[in-house]
């Protein structure tokens, strides 16, 4: 998610000159109609090197449209030279760590092919950012394994809490899954490549359903393991049960939705529960 919304808040950057405009904005070489709003006088971030920020986007009368600051990451993105007249990236080159900018951008520049009803095409659309931290490649890559090495570590203390409260006994494979066996089923193990027939349901760790094969009208869903377009989890969780078999899947999100989730349901880095029952192995 973060990194859907860095490249759309990528609207932005700037050259160090620029000339006088309308309502307090400046215009810089490359076209970008812009405003600093706090300087901290710290270096300025430099193509190649990474920006976190926050960003929010409001129409000219200030109506929020957006803001990430009501997810609980920032976001993040490669601070790069504008490829285009107007390119919001710009701005990304005007600012360092605490800084703060706001620049004007044609709303199709934001929103592509998904424009709201009430704007139109040409319409500027306000992109207020706040600088949090700016890094080079290698601090970059240092600060992602240690994110990332903390977000495993709290999605797998989550599924313990979860199995515990829940007095589930389960395996966990080397990938980071957990797979409860409750009725192992008879015959063929199903296998990477085997066409399958599974009835589930997908719950969230604080037991909200967000999807069930079993709903009136639904029918068993068909999967060709290794083939089919389902998460990880389910690909490698399927084959440790038979035909009949019966179970539990906690699947952590680097085998499930990853870091952009499957909004409105599924959330950025969450876990998941599948309750599978594997109807049929062709």
């Amino acid at each position: 998610m973060k990194y859907l919304f860095a490249a759309i808040a990528g609207i932005i950057t700037l050259s160090f000159i620029s000339c006088s405009s309308d309502d307090g904005y400046l215009t810089s070489p490359n076209g970008l109609k812009y405003k600093i709003v706090v300087d901290a006088k710290l270096p300025k971030a430099q193509p190649g090197q990474y920006i976190s920020y926050h960003v929010a986007w409001r129409t000219m009368k200030d109506s929020l449209l957006f803001t990430s600051e009501n997810s609980n990451q920032p976001l993040l993105s490669l601070v790069a030279r504008p490829i285009y007249n107007g390119d919001p990236w710009e701005i990304f080159t005007m600012v360092g760590q605490g800084d703060s900018a706001t620049c004007k951008v044609p709303a199709k520049d934001i929103f592509k092919s998904y424009l709201p009803k009430n704007l139109k095409a040409n319409d500027p659309i306000k992109l207020d950012i706040k600088v949090l931290a700016v890094y080079t490649a290698q601090q970059y890559d240092s600060a992602q394994t240690a994110s990332v090495n903390a977000q495993v570590n709290r999605e797998e203390q989550m599924i313990q809490n979860y199995m515990r409260e829940n007095n589930l006994q389960g395996t966990k494979t080397p990938s980071g899954l957990y797979v409860v066996i409750e009725v192992p089923g008879t015959g063929k193990q199903a296998a990477n490549g085997n066409t399958v027939k599974v009835n589930y349901t997908g719950r969230l760790l604080n037991g909200e359903v967000f999807d069930s094969s079993l709903q009136p009208g639904r029918e068993p869903y068909e999967v060709t393991i290794g083939k089919s377009s389902v998460i990880q989890g389910w690909h490698e969780g399927l084959t440790y049960f038979k035909k009949g078999g019966k179970g539990k899947l906690l699947i952590p999100s680097k085998l499930g939705w990853g870091d952009q989730g499957f909004p409105p349901k599924i959330g950025p880095n969450e876990p998941v529960e599948f309750d599978i029952e594997l109807v049929d192995i062709e």
